[in-house]
C-alpha cells in the first residue's frame, strides 16, 4: 500500500460488485487514504462497530438490503457521505440527499471525480495529517512522528521490517517468523511476545511515545499506523 503525506481520511466503501470494490479501494489507497471494503449491509454494520470512519462510500442495491439502513443505525452527521448507485431517477437522488449524501454517483462512476470529493471532503471534514513513522533499513532506526529515533536491534529490525510491508494489517505469526529466520514449527510463541514487549518499553523509555504495535491473540500483529520504508 502506498502511504503520501497528505489529508488521509479513514473510507469504507460499501459495494457488492468484487471488481468494482477493490477498483475502488485499491485506487483510494494508492491516492493517499486509507479505504477499506466491504459487500454487504451486515459486513458494513459490523466493520462500522470497531472502525474508525471519516467517509462512507455507500453502494444503495445490496444483496441484503438497502444500503441506507445503516444511516437509521449509524449517525453520520460529522462524517462525509457518498452515494454510488445505479438508481438514476430524480426521486432517488432526492431521497439520497435527504438521508445526508454529500454526493450522488450515478454508475458507472469515474473514479477521478470520486477522489475530487473526497479531497473535498476531507478540507470540509478538518481531517488532520496523520504523520508517518519511519523505518531506516540501513541504520536499523525506527523515527517516530516527531523525528525522533530509537536503534533497533536486529531481530527488532526483522520484525518491525515484516509490520510495515503492511501498514495497518494484520500480518500472521508464521509470516513474522519466518522473517526473523525460524521455523514456525520450532519457534516458540512466547519468543515473540517478549520481543515485542521489549520493543514497546524501548520506544516508551526512548522516545517517550507508545509504538502502535497491536497484538491480534492467536493470530499475529498489525503495525496500526502510518510507517515507510527508506
Amino acid at each position: 500500500m502506498l502511504i503520501q503525506q497528505a489529508n488521509l481520511a479513514h473510507i469504507l466503501v460499501v459495494e457488492d460488485e468484487p471488481a468494482l470494490q477493490e477498483a475502488m479501494v485499491s485506487y483510494l489507497n494508492l491516492s493517499g487514504f486509507i479505504a477499506d471494503g466491504v459487500g454487504s449491509v451486515a459486513g458494513a454494520k459490523s466493520w462500522m462497530q470497531t472502525h474508525r470512519i471519516d467517509i462512507l462510500v455507500l453502494d444503495l442495491g445490496l444483496a441484503d438490503g438497502d444500503g441506507l439502513t445503516l444511516l437509521k443505525e449509524f449517525k453520520l452527521d460529522d462524517k462525509g457521505l457518498i452515494i454510488t448507485t445505479a438508481r438514476s431517477e430524480p426521486s432517488d437522488r432526492l431521497t439520497g440527499l435527504k438521508a445526508g449524501a454529500d454526493a450522488y454517483l450515478i454508475k458507472p462512476l469515474v473514479l477521478e471525480e470520486l477522489i475530487t470529493i473526497i479531497q473535498n471532503l476531507s478540507r470540509r471534514l478538518n481531517i488532520k495529517p496523520i504523520k508517518s513513522w519511519s523505518l531506516d533499513t540501513s541504520c536499523w532506526l525506527l523515527e517516530s512522528p516527531d523525528n525522533e529515533t530509537v536503534k533497533l536491534t536486529m531481530l527488532e529490525m526483522a520484525f518491525l521490517g515484516c509490520l510495515a510491508a503492511s501498514p495497518t494489517e494484520l500480518v500472521l505469526k508464521d509470516s513474522l517468523i519466518m522473517a526473523l529466520g525460524e521455523d514456525p514449527l520450532e519457534y516458540d510463541p512466547r519468543r515473540m511476545e517478549i520481543l515485542v514487549r521489549r520493543l514497546r518499553t524501548k520506544v516508551k523509555n526512548t522516545l517517550d511515545c507508545d509504538v502502535p504495535i497491536e497484538t491480534v491473540h492467536g493470530r499475529g500483529y498489525v503495525f496500526a499506523g502510518l510507517i515507510t520504508k527508506k
